[in-house]
């Protein structure tokens, strides 16, 4: 990944980075830089020569032509000055663009193949909201920094060069000032950053209040109950609290910064007075005294300001190349990529003793589930919220592979086979299924559209909705497009089975993908698909029971183990947790 060693990253391995996916732009932003710090001592050079020939006018030999070369020299540096601005922006917008196209396609592959359960942790949230957010802007800008690093190094040594011929002693305290700043900046950029972090959540939560307020999936709620001015007051009381808590570690920071200012600032002022005697003593010549003096006071300007500023950025970018090395170092489930197509046929899952917890947790979720499944049955695993049911569901498709116990499927453990061939054997339609704002087409099939792709459309009744669409199954769903058309929550709902069905796994799963439908029309629905699905094996859950009947099996689970266990007569019969619920809910499946 990134082709980076993931135990040493630092912000070198950043502008490695930006050096790898466009070398001439890198080396053509590296050159400018070179060349605007060594700018500053030539023009000292040549400033100084001009104002002694300048003098020169008024003697027995003047130096016109001197006077004119270094004139022209000065002219030349400026018109540099002013393209060299221009093109370094030009340069680093295109290298912008192509990380752009280069290295963002490689994160959202990282973020792609991370383990599932990283994805369900808010620090792993807050972790890539700070890394990959604008992640190519970041990049930029820590190439920037560094560059500009470059840039006023060497105008410093540069002119601490040609003090040094003059007053050694000027450039030994002049060093020993600016070693303090650049530890202060660094620990304050730090500070800042580190209260970033802290306020992690509230900018996680600034983000989602800002997405319903503008969003258009939320506009007609906005519009009904007129919420947009208390989630409003909201983003603002989270943004003020944002601001505040950032506020007063720069403000602390800034003034141990300025106290250093002010010690360099007298520090200058002191030299240019020692310079000056020289120049009464004959032993520095007008023109270089000035040119030094000018250098000398923008010099004091880079530093109090820009390189502090600088450094406060750098001790930044040091604290984002630590979290970017956190993200490098997540875990990958590399079989995501794998696109063979197996075709695995389902014979048998059997579990034993199943245990399951969350990392950061003591309790358990599943608690000693034994359960055997075979191949051409319907099931119904039904429960009360919380009863674990989707967490199971989980486990047997291969996103949570940290359990304890055994899975047998097809008599084989379930950790010896690949993502891939899980993926090929269970098709999951989950209660948070995915509205792609994409064709028909592509929402079912999408880039496989061979395979029968017609006769699920006629399986799932889809034929009316793709005669009125104006592009028939090319036509686009959602307004996200000009020409995107809406469709009804059926629909998508429809569309989501159709994509599982379409997937023609042998062991089809629907984890409460009616949740959202009325009892009745949830019962229809399970009713219609297990006569599609007759040739496959069957698991529906839900915690309602209105499509239980219909079931070979009904598996009762109860706070992460399963209380009962048998057909709908068998659990009627036995009048324990299955039946009380059923009665509890039967006034509802019959109007």
């Amino acid at each position: 990944m990134l082709d980076l060693q993931k135990k040493n990253i630092s912000v070198l391995s950043i502008v490695k980075l930006c050096a790898k996916y466009s070398p001439k732009l890198f080396a053509m932003c590296l050159a400018l830089t070179v060349m605007d710090g060594l700018l500053v001592p030539l023009m000292l050079v040549v400033v100084a020569n001009f104002i002694d020939s300048v003098i020169t006018l008024t003697s027995n030999d003047p130096q016109t032509y001197i006077m004119i070369k270094n004139a022209m020299f000065m002219g030349l540096g400026y018109l540099y000055t002013q393209l060299s601005q221009e093109l370094k922006l030009y340069f680093y917008e295109l290298l912008e663009d192509t990380l752009r196209n280069k290295l963002k396609p490689e994160i959202i592959k990282k973020q792609f193949s991370m383990d599932y359960l990283l994805f369900e942790s808010t620090q792993t949230q807050d972790l890539l909201l700070r890394v990959t957010k604008d992640i190519e802007k970041k990049f930029i800008k820590i190439l920037k920094s560094t560059n500009l690093i470059i840039t006023i190094a060497v105008q410093v040594v540069g002119i601490l060069y040609a003090l040094y011929k003059y007053n050694w002693w000027i450039v030994i305290i002049f060093i020993f000032i600016i070693i303090p700043m650049i530890f202060l900046t660094f620990k304050g950029g730090k500070a800042i950053y580190e209260s970033e972090k802290k306020v992690g959540f509230i900018t996680r939560q600034m983000n989602y209040l800002s997405d319903i307020l503008s969003n258009r999936e939320a506009s007609a709620e906005r519009t009904l109950f007129n919420y947009s001015y208390t989630l409003n007051k909201r983003f603002k009381d989270a943004h003020l609290y944002r601001s505040n808590f950032n506020t007063k570690t720069l403000a602390r920071e800034t003034l141990r910064i300025k106290l250093c200012n002010i010690v360099i600032n007298i520090f200058t002022i002191i030299i240019i007075v020692t310079l000056s005697r020289q120049v009464y003593n004959n032993l520095l010549s007008v023109g270089l005294f000035t040119a030094i003096v000018g250098s000398m006071i923008n010099l004091t300007k880079v530093i109090s300001l820009q390189l502090s500023e600088l450094f406060f950025e750098f001790s930044s970018h040091n604290e984002y190349v630590k979290d970017f090395k956190e993200f490098i170092q997540l875990e990958e489930n590399k079989e995501v990529f794998d696109d063979r197509c197996e075709n695995l046929k389902f014979e048998s899952l059997h579990i034993k003793n199943l245990y399951f917890k969350y990392k950061d947790s003591k309790d358990y979720i599943i608690k000693g589930i034994n359960l055997y499944l075979e191949k051409g049955k319907s099931y119904s695993l039904v429960g009360l919220n919380g009863a674990g049911k989707t967490t199971l569901i989980k486990i047997l498709v291969g996103l949570y592979r940290d359990f304890e116990g055994e899975i047998l499927v097809n008599g084989k453990d379930i950790k010896l086979y690949t993502f891939n061939q899980l993926r090929s054997m269970f098709s999951v339609v989950s209660q948070d299924y995915a509205r792609y704002y994409v064709s028909l087409k592509d929402n079912i099939a999408f880039d496989n559209p061979e395979g029968g792709l017609s006769s699920v459309i006629e399986k799932l009744e889809l034929g009316d909705l793709i005669r009125d669409l104006p592009e028939g199954e090319n036509s686009y769903l959602g307004k996200m497009y000009d020409n995107g058309i809406d469709i009804s929550g059926g629909q998508w709902q429809r569309i989501a089975i159709a994509r599982a069905l379409y997937k023609n796994g042998p062991f089809v799963i629907l984890d409460e993908p009616t949740s959202s439908l009325s009892p009745t029309a949830e019962s229809k629905v399970y009713s219609n698909f297990s006569k599609i699905a007759k040739d496959k094996t069957l698991l529906m859950i839900s915690h309602r029971l209105g499509s239980t009947k219909i079931s070979d099996e009904i598996i009762v689970l109860d706070s992460g183990k399963i209380a009962e266990q048998g057909s709908h007569e068998e659990l009627m019969m036995k009048d324990n947790i299955y039946a009380k619920l059923f009665n509890t809910q039967k006034e509802m499946y019959y109007e």
